[in-house]
């Protein structure tokens, strides 16, 4: 295998963007470009005072409205609007209609603002700025605008200069102005809060005079409707007979009621009667009518009981004068048991007189209760009547209690509509400004140093961060003059007892400053125009040059000492290949102990040990680099026997494998002098990249490390010289 140099447009390609570069190099970068920063800061700062002048010079006037809660209670009237309330939210409400486009459009008539040249664009003068503006390059004039578009662009001119805010927690409303006159800036301030405040006069007033129009109306619709269902409820009455005198009972049930009480009546004169007459029966039948009280108490019962009494006293006094067969004696019994038979007929009589009086009083009663259930039966029938008089009264009696209500509020309304007051009022007039509010050219100026310097660093880093990569250096056939006057073979005691054989001086490949850094193979993707990446890049192109036949190739990277360079440049070497759209592979051949996964922060689940155990699939082992595209097979679990492990049948058929599914396989060997599975590696590969600093010259440890390449019978070796 031999490298030869080639054009470096066949291995280059866009690199992506990464993580940022440390500190020093980034101060490195801009002390180097100290002269394109000022430059770059020196126009900025040019660009930001030509603009200053050129801006126009404003004035700001401020007026200042407050919302007053209060509200006039001369009347104690409620008000058709209620006064507007002063949480923040109402308050954004007011800022809102103070900005708004109504009332813009309305002071702008009223100050005669449409032929102002300030709001009117049509009207202005094209100044340097405004020929600056590609609008006016191509346009015909205004006469093309139409009136409502016109309109519209002189309202948002307008809207431009104000602005509104609250005043911290306050309720008072700061209006501001801003204006090329100072005097036309405080005029305008103050003419937005009185239109503000006479609107909410206006609007007031509107609403009083909408609401009392539409109350008369109403008034008089009720009013007729009033009419109509009184008219229509008296009506009714009169159809249905019913007594408007008496609380809207009709005449049935008057009948009811007077019923109803004469029943009671009966109801009581019969029981008296009866129980007078069962009194009486019950005396005859004793045997004893006299003292039943209508018996004695009768005219003509007093007089036989008289006569009665008088014949007593003569059968007494003839008794003791004659004896029982005498003929007065007889007389008088005879008239005694004539007066006792009168006596009970007249008893008789008056329990018979008892007893038609029970009869006539419960014929009455029946008669009563008769009358009752035929009236009751008419009564049924008027009950539906009485239940649609009531809708019809309530319904009367609803609407005109909404028509008093609408009435009284009616009169409270036009009461009131000479005591309307704004809910806001201005407390403060916009005085006229002495002093210019913008541009604040001196801040401006002054902030443009810094941007400036700001911009011009990013241009310093950006042409750094995407410049092209120059033609890399060319092969040498030869180590370079000062080495290769020192390199001469080292004794043999040194590397084998026997004499080491002679060989050729390796041509050396690349330069790679800066490898011995921190992080250098991240340079790769983060800095492709940084001269570590340039180098990388020249090397990839001489590995890229000996594929020509398109067969893809094994690179074995190594060093002659324990150096940690080694393992940069392969890593960097790696990721410049992804990066040009080759497939690549990096095989850790640090078995023993893992390099590539403390460079990369990356690890696999198994590693090359695993794959050749066959513990372990290759797709699992196989990792991706996170900075580019390449594939990484680390170490992870050291063998027992690493140079067993390497040298058995199975590794070669491994990184062939690896080499039939990439463009490129890397493999980051250790030490040739200080591990012993570096020679089974390097056998395998097609070329070895020796890594070495300059001042190491030919010592005895390179050296010995290239004759120990030699006798190993490896591939082509070339040399990187790193710094």
């Amino acid at each position: 295998m031999s490298f030869q140099g080639v054009n470096p447009q066949s291995a280059t390609a866009p690199r992506p963007p990464g993580a940022s570069m440390e500190l020093a190099d980034i101060l490195a970068i801009l002390r180097a470009r100290l002269g394109l920063i000022c430059r770059v800061a020196a126009s900025v700062i040019a660009i930001a005072v030509v603009v200053v002048l050129l801006l126009p010079t404003r004035y700001s006037s401020s007026s200042v409205v407050m919302i007053d809660p209060r509200k006039n209670t001369v009347a104690d009237l409620s008000a058709v609007l209620s006064a507007l309330p002063t949480d923040p939210a109402s308050l954004q409400n007011q800022i809102q209609l103070l900005q708004s486009r109504d009332l813009a459009a309305e002071v702008i008539a009223k100050l005669k603002l449409y032929d102002d040249p300030e709001f009117n664009a049509a009207l202005a003068r094209p100044g340097l700025l405004s020929l600056l503006d590609p609008r006016r390059w191509f346009g015909h004039g205004d006469n093309g605008v139409a009136d409502g578009a016109r309109r519209d662009a002189i309202i948002d001119a307008f809207l431009g200069h104000l602005s509104a805010d609250a005043l911290g927690l306050s309720t008072t409303i700061t209006v501001t102005f801003t204006s090329r006159d100072p005097e036309k800036a405080a005029l305008i301030a103050d003419t937005v809060a009185q239109t503000y405040v006479d609107d909410q006069l206006n609007a007031k007033l509107h609403a009083s005079e909408t609401t009392s129009a539409w109350l008369t109306q109403r008034i008089r619709d009720l009013a007729s409707q009033v009419q109509q269902q009184e008219a229509a409820a008296l009506t009714y009455r009169a159809t249905h007979n019913l007594d408007s005198s008496a609380g809207g009972t009709s005449l049935i049930e008057q009948q009811l009621g007077g019923i109803n009480g004469q029943i009671v009546l009966a109801r009581a004169d019969l029981s008296a009667k009866s129980a007078v007459y069962n009194q009486a029966q019950s005396m005859i039948n004793r045997g004893n009518p006299a003292s039943i009280t209508q018996i004695i108490a009768s005219p003509l019962m007093i007089q036989l009981r008289t006569q009665q009494a008088d014949l007593i006293k003569q059968q007494a006094a003839l008794a003791v004068t004659y004896g029982p067969k005498h003929p007065k004696r007889i007389a008088i019994e005879t008239q005694m048991r004539d007066l006792d038979s009168k006596i009970g007929e007249e008893a008789a009589r008056i329990v018979t007189g008892l007893a038609n009086d029970v009869a006539v009083a419960r014929a009455q009663l029946d008669s009563l209760q008769g009358s009752l259930h035929s009236t009751q039966h008419q009564a049924a029938g008027q009950d539906m009547v009485a239940v649609r008089l009531s809708a019809l009264e309530a319904e009367a009696a609803s609407t005109r209690k909404l028509y008093e209500s609408f009435l009284a509020r009616l009169n409270t309304i036009q009461d009131q509509e000479g005591l309307q007051y704004p809910d806001s009022r201005v407390i403060s007039r916009a005085p006229v400004p002495s002093a210019p509010s913008s541009p604040p050219r001196m801040l401006i100026v002054l902030a443009s140093i810094p941007v400036g310097l700001l911009l011009g660093c990013l241009v310093a880093l950006a042409m750094v961060r995407f410049a092209r990569a120059p033609r890399p250096i060319r092969p040498r056939t030869a180590m370079q003059p000062q080495m290769r006057s020192q390199l001469r073979p080292a004794p043999a005691v040194q590397y084998a007892p026997q004499p080491a054989p002679a060989f050729r001086a390796p041509p050396i490949l690349a330069e790679v400053p800066g490898a011995l850094a921190g992080g250098a193979a991240d340079h790769v993707v983060d800095w492709p125009g940084a001269p570590f990446s340039r180098a990388v890049s020249g090397l990839l192109d001489r590995v890229c040059a000996s594929m020509q036949d398109g067969r893809s190739r094994m690179v074995t990277v190594t060093s002659a000492q324990a150096d940690a360079a080694g393992t940069t440049v392969a890593l960097a070497l790696a990721r410049a290949a992804s990066n040009a759209g080759m497939r690549t592979v990096l095989v850790d051949g640090h078995v023993t102990q893992p390099a590539i996964s403390h460079l990369t922060g990356v690890a696999g689940p198994a590693g090359l040990m695993d794959v050749l155990r066959g513990s372990a699939p290759l797709n699992r082992a196989l990792v991706r680099d996170p900075r580019s595209g390449a594939l990484l097979l680390g170490s992870t679990r050291p063998p027992r026997d690493a140079r067993a492990a390497l040298a058995a049948p199975r590794t070669r058929e491994l990184f062939a494998h690896l080499k039939g599914i990439s463009d490129l396989v890397i493999v980051a060997a250790p030490p040739v002098l200080s591990a012993g599975e570096t020679p089974f590696l390097t056998r395998l590969s097609d070329a070895v990249v020796m890594v070495a600093r300059p001042e190491e010259g030919p010592t005895p440890p390179l050296n010995n490390a290239l004759r120990a390449l030699g006798e190993w019978r490896s591939p082509p070796v070339g040399m990187v010289l790193v710094r």
